[in-house]
């Protein structure tokens, strides 16, 4: 909750309000169960977005009906499928059973290392979607989707190390920021529309930041202006002697 939501609430009567500082970032750094609406299911649903969604119900229920995409995983049989989740520890991992997905297997998951994970709000008795009868699958196949005008950490990677001569990595974090990546330019988000000129445009411009909110900004100044651009959306930090680690969100 942001203090805005909080003098909100105070304004309805309530009393005994708190506000997490760290927000939901750090409730997940806490291990706090996170719950995902029914509508943020049926969004990422009909905009067809990449995710697991894992039905802890028997697979006789499953099978009796479940939700669009689902694996059929029973819970008693949840900690025995470590292996078969996804490699990329960033994918949303959302578990439903009959009422609320119980904490223990929200805690395993996340144990794992899956920091989207989420159990379904109400479950499948809270779920006033559709329902699909028949053998849920078996098996998890998650492949990650770029969002328009995305890189991949991996070759934000590559192009950062071998630099090549028609890419520019674009750093675009406030001015003070501690290092800067060997080859890259850095304008602040604040100052890029106004210091355009000072970047050709037969270069494709690689864009970060800190956390990948600017960098999407930046994109769209560059795009609108006729640039080549993509950027990254994840956590980068770098040193002062120029070494960087990344990191998905």
């Amino acid at each position: 909750m942001s203090p805005f939501s909080a003098r909100e609430a105070e304004k309805l009567g309530y009393t005994n309000i708190r506000v997490l500082s760290s927000g939901l970032p750090g409730w997940k750094k806490a291990n706090g169960l996170v719950v995902l609406p029914a509508d943020g299911l049926k969004k990422m649903i009909y905009e067809d977005d990449a995710y697991v969604l894992i039905d802890l119900r028997s697979r006789e229920a499953a099978t009796a009906g479940h939700i669009k995409g689902a694996v059929s995983i029973p819970e008693a049989e949840l900690a025995a499928a470590k292996d078969r989740f996804p490699e990329d520890k960033s994918a949303p991992v959302i578990l439903y059973s009959d009422g609320q997905a119980s904490p223990e297997s929200f805690g395993l998951v996340r144990g794992w290392g899956y920091k989207n994970a989420t159990v379904l709000n109400g479950g499948a008795k809270g779920w006033d979607g559709n329902f699909f009868p028949g053998e849920a699958a078996s098996e998890i196949v998650y492949v990650k989707k770029l969002k328009p005008g995305q890189i991949t950490v991996a070759e934000f990677q590559q192009i950062a190390s071998s630099k090549p001569s028609d890419k520019v990595i674009l750093d675009v974090r406030d001015s003070g920021a501690e290092g800067t990546i060997p080859g890259a330019i850095n304008i602040p988000l604040a100052q890029l529309a106004d210091r355009l000129g000072e970047l050709p445009k037969d270069k494709e411009y690689i864009i970060h930041c800190n956390t990948g909110i600017m960098a999407g900004m930046a994109l769209k100044t560059l795009q609108d202006n006729g640039y080549q651009a993509r950027y990254l959306d994840a956590v980068v930090q770098v040193s002062p002697n120029g070494s960087f680690d990344v990191a998905e969100k």
